[in-house]
């Protein structure tokens, strides 16, 4: 039976509830709504800065286990988790794991996940939307219990996500067909909910933060600052007929002054781009000197040379059709290309990797380097990751037809991914093509687990500033002033690569990829990494041809 695992501080029976953040409470209050059974993780590695809520488990359908007996893959990542009952395949996070556990249960729920079932199912680290109801409200919902009133007159900021949410009401929904819908008069433009004219999981999951703090503000405060939130609140509850499993969700009531004030954000809409990240689109690389700022870098003592890969072709006949990378589903016209950059990874993670290890495969897709690994290499366990589902779907069919034991699956975002695969002297991460700055947090990783890494960067230009990373990544570069809006311009640049080899700016590009990784290298040489930089055999395999190696000193 696939299994919803959600972690909790304590369980209270004599008085019906359970101890635990708010992050759980709402993954509580979805269940109950759906009528869906829950595994309660007890956990005391909770940490201290999460408010303790209570949630009354009286209508809630549960089972208990401690965090020591939760199951592989589970166990691998932050809680929630929802596993299937094949029992390797698992998804991880907040939105992904409430998603499947709405696809596993009856069908008469599927609507919450709207249109074509698309409901926040991309990452928090692409889709501010994601982001904000899985991340930024919460914080603010949070923050209400932080606050400690010194005198009732003074002025209380109401937190600024119920602002921006407050606002984004305010703004023309953004659907499908929204003209032809308009125009056959089945969309009423004077009801809106948060994503679409019809309530979704994302009303769903937006809805305790809004009750606390309705509870906290008071209907008068709400209809002064928040009208249009209000209104937005008394719809849901009209229309999913859902106020009686919010009053499971069971809070201390903090004192707030008498005063309040909103404050002032951007007039947009929440799906627009974060307006505190660097903006890749104003467009200031073409006004920079690239030149000037190669130099810069050379200037810096940074010694690293791009070294050749020696690699020694695999005889993918003697595979079985599904390790093969045609039996993947790639277009032929990529094959032969594909076929030769997993031959590069494939040949180095085979010599660092040893029976016994542990090898995790990040952004798989559709598992064309695990599985291959997993195959060739039967003593070790293989762990897959990606965020996408559909992606996933065709590895697991893949590790099926070969009914290949020691491989499993996580459907996750990296953040939730927290497995201490270091067991041995190292184990071994690996990502091919990984996105700007998915190659950034696959290497701290596996520098946090001192493990060795074979990783091939991509999307240079797609490095952004973010709340995990700081760049430059190095503490050389940071030491010698090297600036962010500088190193963005390399990273941008890096992307102008083509197979033209005598091209102006293939040679520039080529000259600022070279630049990023050895900032990238000298990362992981600082903190006791031997580090090899090389390039990937042939070169024309993909103009993204450069491949980090990192074995633990």
């Amino acid at each position: 039976m696939s299994s919803l695992f959600v972690n909790i501080i304590d369980l209270d029976k004599t008085n019906g509830h359970v101890i635990c953040s708010l992050q759980t409470s709402i993954v509580l209050f979805v269940c109950q709504y759906v009528k869906a059974p829950v595994i309660l993780v007890i956990s005391k590695n909770i940490e201290a800065k999460d408010n303790k809520f209570k949630f009354s488990i009286n209508d809630l359908c549960y089972s208990i286990i401690l965090e020591k007996d939760l199951p592989r893959p589970a166990s691998d990542c932050l809680l929630p988790v929802f596993q299937n009952n094949n029992g390797y395949y698992c998804t991880a996070g907040f939105c992904s794991s409430i998603r499947m556990l709405i696809k596993s249960i009856q069908k008469n729920w599927i609507w919450l996940l709207g249109f074509r079932q698309s409901c926040l199912s991309a990452c928090a680290e692409v889709s501010s939307w994601t982001k904000y109801c899985e991340v930024l409200l919460q914080a603010s919902t949070n923050s209400f219990f932080n606050y400690q009133m010194s005198d009732e007159n003074d002025t209380y900021l109401i937190p600024i996500q119920l602002a921006r949410f407050e606002c984004h009401l305010s703004q023309p929904l953004q659907i499908h067909n929204i003209n032809k819908r308009l125009n056959e008069k089945s969309l009423h433009l004077t009801q809106r909910f948060a994503d679409e004219d019809n309530p979704t999981l994302s009303d769903v999951l937006i809805l305790p933060n809004i009750y606390i703090a309705y509870e906290l503000l008071g209907e008068n405060t709400m209809n002064t600052f928040l009208p249009l939130t209000l209104k937005w609140y008394k719809s849901v509850l009209e229309r999913l007929n859902i106020s009686s499993y919010l009053e499971s969700i069971i809070f201390d009531r903090v004192k707030l002054p008498k005063n309040f004030i909103l404050p002032e954000v951007p007039f947009h809409s929440l799906y627009k781009c974060d307006v505190r990240r660097y903006n890749p689109r104003a467009k200031i690389y073409v006004k920079q000197n690239v030149q000037d700022i190669i130099q810069a870098f050379d200037t810096i003592n940074i010694n690293m040379d791009l070294s050749s890969n020696n690699l020694c072709p695999i005889d993918w006949d003697k595979l079985p059709y599904e390790v093969r990378p045609s039996g993947g589903d790639i277009p032929d016209k990529r094959l032969i290309r594909k076929t030769q950059q997993l031959e590069n990874l494939i040949h180095s993670t085979l010599n660092v990797v040893k029976n016994g290890d542990v090898v995790v495969d990040f952004c798989c897709g559709s598992g064309h380097l695990g599985i291959v690994i997993a195959y060739i290499v039967p003593n070790i366990t293989v762990i897959l990751i990606d965020n996408k589902e559909e992606s996933l779907r065709r590895a697991k069919e893949r590790v099926e037809k070969l009914d290949l034991k020691n491989i499993m699956i996580v459907h996750s975002n990296l953040d939730y991914f927290k497995a201490n695969f270091q067991v041995a002297l190292y184990h071994v991460g690996l990502c091919l093509h990984g996105c700007g700055v998915a190659t950034d947090l696959v290497l701290e990783k596996c520098l946090q687990q001192n493990a060795a890494f074979v990783v091939c960067p991509c999307c240079y230009g797609g490095v952004q500033d973010n709340h995990i990373l700081e760049y430059p990544r190095s503490q050389a570069l940071r030491k010698a002033n090297f600036s962010f809006e500088d190193y963005l311009v390399l990273c941008h640049c890096a992307d102008q690569t083509h197979f033209d080899p005598n091209c102006t700016k293939t040679q520039q590009g080529y000259t600022c990829m070279a630049a990023v990784d050895k900032d990238r290298a000298t990362r992981a040489i600082e903190v006791g990494y031997n580090v090899t930089l090389s390039k990937l055999e042939p070169p024309t395999c993909t103009p993204k041809n450069n491949m980090l190696i990192g074995i633990p000193s």
